[in-house]
């Protein structure tokens, strides 16, 4: 049920902001492995905001995440975020490559004992890509699939300086050169988190409590639909990952490389400064100046993908972009869910305070 506060204000296009993760068991997720993933020793659950997640080791030592899919993803997202493992690990090996977990498909050939589990369906097609798991809970079917889990550090163990902001910008540089050559129809969706659309939150601005705040991102609205959103439709633009937050790297046992990144479902197609930007606002919390590290980690992508000037103007403007996202999404949502209001909103704060200290600098000339 919605709170008061929520119920008047406008849905937004992405419903999978709205839609909970599917009611998947660790019973369900161990059943499913032993169809269909042969090997399998144990599941245990995995963290997950969207999808239900679970980690199956193998007798041989491996280990795959298995992914039980939020009913709002569209068939076309699915696609798309197989379609990209496949695409990285044909390209993986080589040197200036960076780490991406591999596509499992399932071995279908246990499916016949349980007739609540099936392939997957493409065009009137069976495929093993995906696999259709029915629960008396949910109405209709929950798509799952299956990825290699990587070995790795999580991204917040990562050090904080000059080097390790490089490695973050040259991975994000490795990121794009390989996905340059890559192309699906599902990037070019509306989606809330796509930092180039950031005025599609406007219809969600009452939900910040701060008169001040909700007046100051109004502002950067109304200028970034000005002078950005024309300047950005004439810059190199192409798929790119659109999440490098520390959830979504992997650090070296030093903390000052990266050795994987995960998570492909925020995949948009974008100007590529965009990558730069989202990955450097979540180095920039750190104390000091944020410009520094932003420098560095611009460094360390054009280490790997050199920018032109005019690239290079407008970083800052969707630096502000995401921080803004940041802000405004998490109030909504947690109008929406108050009941885990505190986890929704955990890192608003610091979004807010940089936004607050980056917008005065961008305000005097900056952009």
């Amino acid at each position: 049920m919605l709170s008061d506060a929520a119920a008047g204000m406008e849905e937004p296009v992405d419903a999978l902001l709205v839609n909970s993760p599917p009611p998947i068991r660790l019973e369900d997720a161990e059943r499913l492995a032993r169809a269909c993933y042969p090997g399998y020793a144990q599941c245990v659950p995995l963290s997950g905001e969207r999808d239900m997640n679970f980690r199956i080791s193998r007798a041989d030592g491996g280990s795959l995440t298995l992914k039980f899919i939020n009913g709002a993803e569209s068939l076309d997202e699915t696609r798309m975020q197989i379609a990209v493992l496949k695409h990285l690990e044909a390209r993986q090996g080589g040197l200036g490559t960076v780490r991406a977990p591999h596509h499992q498909p399932a071995d279908t050939a246990g499916l016949a004992a349980d007739s609540g589990i099936g392939p997957g369906c493409d065009d009137g097609a069976a495929t093993q890509d995906w696999l259709s798991f029915r629960i008396s809970e949910v109405a209709g079917p929950v798509r799952v699939r299956a990825y290699g889990f990587l070995p790795g550090r999580v991204g917040t163990a990562m050090s904080a300086g000059p080097q390790s902001w490089r490695a973050v910008g040259r991975a994000a540089g490795q990121l794009d050169a390989q996905l340059a050559d890559f192309e699906h129809p599902a990037a070019h969706r509306l989606f809330l988190w796509d930092a180039c659309q950031v005025a599609r939150v406007r219809p969600m601005l009452e939900a910040v409590e701060s008169l001040d705040e909700r007046a100051r991102i109004a502002a950067y609205l109304d200028a970034f639909e000005q002078d950005v959103v024309p300047a950005l439709a004439a810059l190199p633009s192409q798929i790119i990952h659109n999440d490098l937050s520390p959830s979504n790297i992997l650090a070296d046992e030093a903390g000052t490389d990266l050795v994987g990144i995960l998570d492909f479902g925020d995949m948009v197609h974008a100007p590529r400064i965009a990558e730069i930007a989202i990955a450097a606002s979540y180095q920039m919390m750190v104390p000091g100046n944020p410009l520094d590290v932003l420098s560095a980690v611009v460094a360390g992508y054009e280490s790997v993908l050199p920018l032109a000037p005019r690239e290079r103007r407008h970083v800052l403007d969707l630096v502000l972009a995401r921080l803004v996202q940041r802000m405004v999404i998490p109030s909504w949502r947690a109008l929406r869910f108050p009941g885990n209001g505190a986890y929704i909103l955990r890192s608003r704060a610091a979004a807010t305070a940089l936004f607050n200290e980056l917008y005065d600098e961008w305000n005097r000339g900056a952009r």
